[in-house]
This record gives structure tokens, sequence and C-alpha cells, in this order.
């Protein structure tokens, strides 16, 4: 690829914060400290340490096997184009997901912090996400280095509320603030909001192609990248929770923080309740639009290893290295899945919940086979050493499986309904697929 394509390791860190730093800080603190008290902001810190063997078996896999391809790259390497095309294509049904749940998200967030209740538009969900599902289809037709000006410039915009709540927790700290034995006892059923909040922290692996020294650059954006957003949230977390109080924080929500600000400090808080929701907005936006990008970005790759039936027309891009049909099909699953999921529910609540729950288990899923592949391959190699990190990082996400088909519904029945979807893209993906 030409150099005037290829993304500095700055935009590479910003543009992998800003998939992390979504819809799981504007909705998680309040849910979270609804289960554990004073106890929640350590849920970030937690989340992180489990993430931990799979992030860094993430990084050894981005580093062994640099260059497109991602997800299906890694899988293929060990275990052949049969087991990279299952691994890329439920890395894109779990991130397809996830750029729904933004959307989503967003529509929520446009009523509740902006009220605007608009009959024709956020009152309606087949306009809205038709509407925003053609804008961030629109958005993903720049080019990579314009796309990550706009993404970068976002980041830095979307993390100012957060910045600001930081640097005022000296100034807001309560000195009663304690944290009882019952609140540390009920933090393992906070963490799928906090898990959440974690995904997409191996974005540049499906965009390492376009990164300057990617086999260098890549690795580093991602570490960088998952340390600087697990410090943002515990910080974050944490302030509001001295700021607004447990009561607070749980009936109004991590965004309201303005509200309750009491410092003399000349329109702090008229300034902040304009921002706030405006980043809240931002934040979305600029999640699923990168979602998309690096979805998009996979299905190209993909493409260009012959998986698919069509694979020729995916393969096709615009004057801007764009492909334009993967844009194109994932703007319309992203509408297909936002509108059908809340129309089937009951609440935005429960829809966000849902769609959630089955983008972790989607890109959750992703991760065995590319694991498994680099377990064969250490071996190969004779480095003995990191293997059991890797087994460490597999068993971790077996287990994180389990925990969330578990938390997705109290019933068999009602697990087995809302995994439909999910199952119902496996199959699509057994369709479109070229058999050996």
């Amino acid at each position: 690829m030409m150099k005037q394509h290829k993304i500095s390791l700055t935009t590479a860190i910003l543009m992998n914060i800003n998939i992390m730093v979504g819809s799981g800080i504007l909705v998680g603190p309040s849910t979270i400290a609804a289960l554990s008290g004073n106890a929640s902001f350590l849920s970030w810190l937690m989340v992180a340490f489990i993430f931990l063997p799979i992030v860094l078996s993430t990084v050894q896999l981005s580093r062994m096997f640099p260059g497109a391809g991602g997800f299906y790259a890694y899988a293929k390497e060990g275990l052949g184009k049969r087991a990279g095309y299952w691994s890329g294509w439920m890395y894109v049904v779990g991130y397809t997901f996830a750029a729904a749940l933004e959307t989503i998200a967003l529509r929520k967030t446009l009523i509740e912090a902006f009220n605007l209740d608009w009959g024709w538009l956020t009152g309606n969900p087949i306009y809205f996400n038709l509407l925003a599902a053609v804008v961030f289809t629109a958005l993903n037709f720049l080019s990579m280095r314009m796309l990550s000006r706009i993404l970068g410039s976002v980041t830095i915009s979307k993390l100012i509320p957060l910045v600001v709540l930081i640097l005022l927790i000296p100034f807001v700290f309560n000195p009663t603030f304690t944290i009882t034995g019952q609140e540390l006892a009920a933090l393992p059923m906070s963490l799928p909001l906090a898990i959440f909040g974690f995904f997409g922290f191996e974005y540049c692996t499906s965009i390492s192609h376009h990164i300057e020294n990617s086999e260098r650059n890549a690795p580093l954006a991602i570490l960088i990248g998952f340390f600087i957003t697990a410090l943002l949230y515990t910080l974050f977390h944490f302030g509001a929770l001295n700021l607004m109080g447990i009561h607070g924080l749980v009936d109004q929500g991590a965004p309201a923080f303005a509200e309750f600000i009491t410092l003399p400090i000349p329109y702090l808080r008229t300034i902040l309740g304009f921002l706030i929701p405006v980043a809240s907005a931002i934040t979305l936006c600029g999640a699923a639009v990168g979602l998309m990008n690096a979805n998009a970005s996979m299905v190209h790759a993909m493409a260009e290893e012959k998986v698919f039936h069509f694979s020729p027309l995916l393969t096709q891009v615009t004057k801007a290295h764009r492909p334009w049909l993967a844009i194109l099909l994932q703007g319309f699953c992203v509408f297909a899945i936002s509108t059908g999921m809340t129309l089937a529910t009951n609440s935005l609540n429960q829809a966000i919940g849902v769609v959630g729950a089955l983008c972790i288990l989607g890109v959750f899923l992703a991760f065995i086979l590319p694991f498994i592949s680099l377990i064969i391959v250490q071996r190969r190699s004779r480095k003995h050493r990191h293997i059991a990190l890797t087994v460490i990082g597999l068993g971790v996400v077996f287990v994180l499986i389990a925990y969330i088909v578990y938390t997705l519904a109290p019933t068999i029945s009602e697990r087995a309904l809302w995994l439909l979807p999910l199952a119902a893209c496996i199959a699509l993906g057994a369709v479109v697929t070229k058999k050996d």
C-alpha cells in the first residue's frame, strides 16, 4: 500500500481508543454502581486484569503475523483457510452487533440527553436507524487517512468530559468514601457492561496493513490504547462516585455529572452541560463508524483470499482504496440488526443489553481459533515460554463465553430465544462461503 494511505502510531492509538470508548462508559457506570455501589469503579480494573492474557496473546499474534487479514490470517496460519474463515466471520458478526448497539444507544442518548423526541425521526426506529446507517456508511467511503483524521479528532473531543472529571477528582473527593465487603462481593455480577467497555482493543489487528511500520506499531497501539482506556474508565467512574454519590450516579447516569458540580468556576457547569451530551453523541457515532471500518477491512481481506461466492465483487475498491461493497453490506446489516432488535424487545435498555451480549459472544468466539493457531505456531517455533500465557488467554475466553450466556437471561428458554440472531448469522456464514 502506498505511503500516503498509511497512518501513524499516534493515530492508530487514537483509533483504537475510539473503538473502546463507546456506549460502555456512558451506560456502564450507573448500572454497575446499582449492583456494587462504591466498589463499582474497581470493575474496570478487574476486567482489565481478566482481559490481560487475551490482550497479550493478541499482541503476540499481531507481532508474529503482521499485515492484512487480522483474525482471519491468524487462525489460517496454524489451522488452515477454513479455520481462518470462521474466525474472521465471527469477528465481523460480533462487531456488526456492536455497531448496531452504538446505533441503538445513539437514539436513546438523543431522546434522553437532548430531549429530541421527534416522532418522525427519534421516535421511529426504522427512520432513525436508516439515517444513522446511511451517515456511517458515507463516512466509511472516505480515504483511510481522512477517516483516521476524523476519528482521531472525534476521540479527542469525546474524551474531554472524561478528562475534565478526572482533573476535578482532588476537588470533589469525598473523605467519607468507603467500600463495604458486601459491595466487593457484588463486583462479579457487575462485570458484563465493563467487559463490553473494553471491546475493540484489538481493532488495529484489522487495519494493521494501514499502519506505518505495522510489525512494531500495531502491537504498540493495541497495548497503549488498552491501558489508557482502562485508566480513563477507572478514574472517571471513581470521580463520578465521589461527585454524585451512589444514588445520584444510579438515578441520573454518569453523563449528568455536571449538574452536581458546585465549584466556583465561572460557566463550568454551563459549558459541560452542553459539551457532555454532544460528546456522548459523538462517542457513539465515532465508535459505530470505526467498527464498520474494521469489519469492512476484514471482509475485504477475506475476499482477497476468495473465501466467498462473490469474492471478486468484494475485492473491488474505490479510488480512495475503500472496499465499497463491504461497506454497503455493513451499513445494511447495522440497520437491519438495530431495527430488528429494537422492535423485538420491550425497551431500548433491553435491546442494548441483548445486542451487547450477542456482540460479546460473537467476538469471544472469534478469539478461539486464532489462539489455538498461536499455540500451534508457538510449539513449532519452540517458544514454550509463551504457550502458557496463550493457554490462559484461551481459558479466559471460554469462561467469559459461559458467563455471558448464563447472564443473558434468567431461563434456558429465554437464553435460547435471544441466541437465535447469533445462530442465524453463523448459518449465514455457512451459506456465503465457498466450499473447499
